[in-house]
């Protein structure tokens, strides 16, 4: 348990710091552009002027959804090509959400009048599709991704320190003599144990002078305190 812990902790860790700054980076980078976008664009509610540069381009962008796409004009140096882009694209231009159906681009430098047919049109910069994506997949990856690694990090502390607990309070391993080193007919210090390697007093051994199995005790002769043994 206390491995696992480790692990998960560690690895949650690991997962909610790089998702939340990958995260963080995407957001930044997408949003970025989208907060560009919006910055420089600007609504045409009847005849705009607008200054351009040689070959350069603004995409308009429309609030109505559902109706017929509105029809706008440009009237400057020189001729303006009009196109129609019908797109996904779409941004927060101050209350309303607009989305882009065309494009005016302007071959020479100059300024340039541009009148629309209906309200609610934004001119401005090109806003791409995976610019969009990128801001949003950044917010959800550092969201999701730092929460799925703090959840990690929080169970891998539990299970790690339930662990650690465990093992520390774990009973001892219970002893137990060694039967090869003490053999079982006695320890030494025991009472009434005798091994060979020991003397007793008044003991004679083959090896002592005088000594002759079976032969009777030597004379003595007797002190006049004692008396001499009584037969019965």
């Amino acid at each position: 348990m206390k491995k696992i812990g480790k692990w998960l902790t560690w690895s949650g860790l690991a997962i909610a710091v790089v998702s939340v700054i990958v995260g963080i980076v995407l957001a930044v980078i997408g949003l970025g552009k989208v907060a560009d976008t919006v910055n420089e664009s600007f609504r045409v509610n009847g005849p705009t002027t607008h200054v351009a540069e040689a070959n350069s381009s603004l995409w308009l962008y429309s609030a109505s959804t559902g109706i017929a796409v509105p029809s706008c004009t440009a009237a400057g140096p020189a001729t303006v090509q009009q196109s129609t882009m019908p797109s996904d694209a779409s941004f927060d231009f101050n209350t309303d959400t607009v989305t882009m159906f065309g494009k005016l681009h302007f071959p020479e430098a100059g300024t340039y009048t541009i009148d629309c047919d209906s309200v609610g049109v934004v001119a401005g910069p090109e806003i791409s599709t995976s610019s969009i994506v990128t801001g949003a997949g950044g917010v959800l990856l550092a969201v999701f991704g730092g929460g799925l690694g703090g959840l990690l990090l929080v169970i891998g502390v539990i299970l790690w320190a339930v662990g650690a607990s465990r093992a520390k309070n774990a009973p001892p391993i219970a002893w137990q003599p060694d039967a090869q080193q003490y053999p079982m007919s006695g320890y030494p210090g025991q009472p009434g144990q005798q091994y060979p390697s020991q003397q007793y007093p008044n003991q004679q051994y083959p090896n002592q002078p005088g000594y002759q199995p079976g032969a009777p005790d030597p004379y003595r002769p007797q002190t006049p305190d004692e008396q001499p043994p009584t037969n019965p």
